[in-house]
């Protein structure tokens, strides 16, 4: 017997009622949180929106690739989530599932087939029609691109078949029971493109752009210098969540890249821009008033960790794994990153449905990780460098983000006599390393607002980059993708992150916060349930 979850698309009043009940329980959020995890919208000024104006937004970063099934860095999916729209779309409070693409759906009852109804009236930006075997093709491209599908790939592991039932009905099975796959459909890695984008191989797709049925079309992409978006005209299948329906306010969006947070900040300051990104501890204050306002949100999923290659021999020995857990000052850590920044509970941060605390694991204790090396059998050399049987305890650390703090580690580790030899690369260089075991240990992570983000980490199927080899462990990552019953899912979730810190086979270090600096005068500047920019309703006073 199937057990049928379906969400009708309410009308257009009840739609703005719904979204303004949320925005003022987001609103409630912001004020309860803390200074570096805040809710998901600016304040708007008096008086209704009004519909034109060009937004600019100053980006340390440059996209890469406009492809959200293909790159997962935030440039690239904040860009990508003004051109595409997924099957559903995820509360960020609630982390409820509701309608968007798809207007219901049925699962059956051990989560292993998912029935979606589509909206009849969508249309990609290059005219072509929204339909179930559109679905398919996006499902069948992400599959065909692997490795190259970091994100979205993980979410498909499993799959069985996508039967295109009619024009507007779908189907798709597993093998085995995928409980994460509902809340993988709102995810920005499965936005929908058009079947003309799938068609292209994936170096075309990212010289192309994808087409999507979103609010906004790309209409130029220059590498390391500018994104800019259009509005698209007649966009009329807007999310519940969205507070108007119809085409978007703005008539551009602009992703500026400014890598130099110095110059980001001036540029905002003297009005060259509107917004800027990663904001930085020393110009926290001056883009917090005065015309400004701050705006942050931690990133659901799994956390900044230290990620071992259990497969090296510098992270074998899990006493030496248990003291780099317990070397880390993390206070020093958010110290260093200011706003975009904050704590993190355990392995998932807290803006993560289902998360719990396992803070207990993560105090700083110094003197007893260096106790527990010499027990181990670790002793320091004239250089201040543990060795044991004549080698020395050094890890190489590639690592492309996240600069600050892996400089911070290194010297915080050596403090206990282990020695981090650091080398920033770029994005491409670093997943050929992990792609090639080429590393002892990095910084990573994955923003997820799903619990199953544990398993698309940490599993030892697939690529498997960091070497898991924990029978028990990947039985557990299993059981909760196909345990349908969410309060079930989050008590497996906490066996796991009790498996993964106990056996310290990552070192958990803070949650990557999005933090944008506004410019009063630019109104719902809002985060989707990832933490990246959604646009839509964003507009700017005359």
């Amino acid at each position: 017997m199937n057990t049928a979850i379906t969400s009708q698309v309410p009308p257009a009043g009840t739609r703005r009622q719904v979204a303004a009940v949320a925005a003022t329980a987001l609103a409630a959020l912001v004020l309860a949180g803390c200074s570096t995890s805040s809710g998901a919208s600016t304040s708007s000024a008096p008086g209704d929106p009004s519909a034109g104006g060009d937004l600019v937004i100053g980006t340390y970063l440059d996209p890469t690739c406009i492809d959200n099934q293909q790159i997962g860095t935030n440039a690239s999916l904040s860009v990508s989530r003004q051109l595409t729209d997924s099957l559903t779309e995820q509360d960020p409070e609630s982390g409820e599932i509701t309608p968007w693409l798809a207007e219901s759906w049925e699962v059956n009852e051990d989560s292993s087939s998912f029935t979606f109804v589509l909206r009849d009236d969508v249309t990609f930006s290059d005219g072509s029609p929204f339909t179930a075997e559109v679905v398919k093709e996006n499902i069948d491209a992400i599959i065909a691109l692997g490795a190259q599908a970091p994100v979205a790939g993980p979410y498909l592991a499993g799959l069985k078949a996508v039967t295109v039932v009619d024009d507007t009905t779908v189907q798709i099975d597993f093998t085995q029971p995928n409980a994460q796959f509902l809340q993988a459909t709102s995810n920005i890695a499965m936005g929908m493109v058009s079947s003309a984008t799938t068609q292209l191989t994936a170096d075309e797709r990212c010289a192309a752009g994808v087409i999507g049925s979103g609010p906004f079309v790309l209409k130029s992409y220059a590498a390391n210098d500018a994104t800019v978006l259009v509005k698209r005209e007649g966009y009329d299948w807007a999310p519940t969540s969205a507070t108007h329906e119809g085409d978007a306010y703005l008539d551009t969006i602009t992703f500026q890249v400014l890598p130099e947070n110095s110059v980001r900040t001036g540029a905002l300051l003297s009005g060259q821009i509107d917004a800027m990104d990663s904001v930085q501890q020393q110009d926290e204050a001056s883009v917090s008033s005065n015309g400004f306002h701050l705006l942050t949100r931690a990133n659901p999923g799994f956390a900044v960790s230290v990620m071992f290659n259990l497969k090296s021999e510098a992270a074998t020995d899990p006493a030496v794994r248990r003291a780099m857990m317990m070397g880390v000052n993390r206070e020093d850590v958010l110290t260093v990153l200011g706003p975009t920044g904050a704590t993190t509970p355990g392995v998932l941060t807290d803006t993560t449905p289902g998360s719990k605390d396992f803070s207990e694991y993560l105090a700083y204790d110094p003197e007893g990780a260096s106790a527990l090396l010499e027990e181990a059998g670790w002793v320091e050399n004239a250089d201040g460098i543990r060795e044991k049987d004549g080698v020395a305890l050094q890890f190489d650390f590639p690592y492309f983000f996240d600069g600050p703090v892996v400089e911070l580690l290194q010297q915080q580790y050596a403090d206990i006599g282990i020695r981090l030899d650091i080398s920033q690369i770029t994005t491409a260089d670093f997943l050929t390393a992990l792609q090639s075991g080429q590393f002892d240990a990095t910084v990573g992570n994955l923003t997820r607002a799903d619990i199953d983000v544990l398993r698309s980490t940490l599993t030892s199927a697939g690529a498997n980059w960091y070497g898991m080899s924990d029978a028990g462990l990947q039985s557990l990552l299993e059981a909760q993708a196909g345990q349908p019953d969410p309060a079930a899912r989050a008590v497996t979730a906490d066996e796991i992150q009790t498996a993964v810190l106990e056996n310290a086979y990552v070192v958990p270090l803070h949650a990557l916060a999005a933090a944008y600096a506004v410019r009063d005068g630019v109104n719902d500047f809002a985060f989707e349930a990832s933490t990246r920019l959604n646009l839509y309703d964003t507009w700017v006073t005359p």
